[in-house]
């Protein structure tokens, strides 16, 4: 079968592309910036917010697409970009598949579609689209937070906030030092307080995991792609709290510090996810996300 993926050079792209080679299809990876060539995989530059998704040729044997391409962003939207990439992209992707006669369409979408920021909006209409769309055969995949791997790394969302939190500690570490040592005060542990619900559910699933069920998937119809059995925010916390070394309490109700009121504005497209979430799970057996994978992960993110 010849699939054409649109993204084909990002983070999910890169991963699913060797596991769809691996059966056996032919793939055409479309990108700004594609990958390289190599047995069965031929790069095509293209731009899913054209027309025609910017291709000059389109390739006659095109079986199937699968439509990766998107803005990840949390915050706002303000230069339309998230509105053009993902939905107009979409829109484009729709009318290529009428256009060219393709019957199947797989869609990468989120979880995450309560409509909280641009991003899940995008992506619940991009979902409503497909649906109402001509398009004989409509396979929608819904992945939670995709946490990268040794062999794909990338620095997602949960990983880019304990960054960010590291770095704002750093920052008002050497102030304090600073301060203990000449007021001749004794060390203080470094405490940092969070609202949040630490018996929430942060639903975080490995890459590999992911591309896998989406190489294996082939029928139509809406898959979630989360992990069944995903740690908790106090879990959580408490791992980066002791890889970090810096104390992180989870209070409903206090008064912040100047250093919490920073982090809070900085960190607030990422807040709303701290209170868990409750998704069902088409997939089985995944190996449970642990403390070391997390602090791998993290590790990972903080020397690159």
């Amino acid at each position: 079968m010849s699939l054409l993926i649109t993204g084909a050079s990002g983070f999910l792209g890169s991963a699913l592309i060797p596991k769809l080679l691996q059966k056996g299809h032919k793939i055409y990876g479309l990108s700004r910036h594609p990958p390289e060539a190599r047995e069965n995989l031929i790069p095509l530059i293209g731009d899913v917010t054209e027309p025609d998704l910017g291709l000059k040729e389109v390739p006659d044997d095109i079986s199937a697409v699968h439509h990766l391409a998107a803005i990840h962003k949390l915050g706002g939207d303000q230069d339309n970009s998230i509105w053009q990439t993902n939905v107009q992209g979409t829109k484009n992707v729709i009318d290529f598949c009428i256009k060219y006669g393709i019957p199947h369409l797989y869609f990468t979408s989120t979880a995450y579609t309560q409509g909280r920021n641009p991003y899940e909006r995008s992506k619940a209409l991009c979902e409503t689209m497909l649906r109402e769309s001509s398009i004989p055969k409509v396979t929608i995949f819904k992945p939670s937070i995709v946490m990268g791997t040794p062999q794909h790394f990338y620095p997602g969302h949960f990983s880019l906030f304990v960054a960010l939190l590291v770095r704002v500690h750093q920052r008002t570490e050497v102030v304090r030092r600073k301060i203990e040592g000449t007021l001749r005060l004794p060390v203080i542990e470094p405490v940092f307080r969070k609202r949040a619900n630490p018996k929430g559910r942060l639903n975080l699933i490995s890459v590999d995991d992911v591309t896998g069920a989406m190489a294996a998937i082939d029928g139509e119809g809406t898959y979630w792609l989360t992990h069944p059995d995903p740690p908790t925010i106090g879990q959580l916390l408490d791992w980066v709290s002791e890889f970090i070394l810096v104390k992180i309490k989870i209070e409903p109700l206090f008064k912040p510090t100047p250093i919490e009121v920073a982090f809070e504005k900085m960190s607030a497209a990422l807040t709303p996810y701290l209170w868990g979430d409750d998704f069902p799970s088409d997939l089985k057996d995944l190996p449970p996300i642990t403390k070391e994978f997390i602090q791998d992960t993290i590790k990972q993110t903080l020397l690159s």
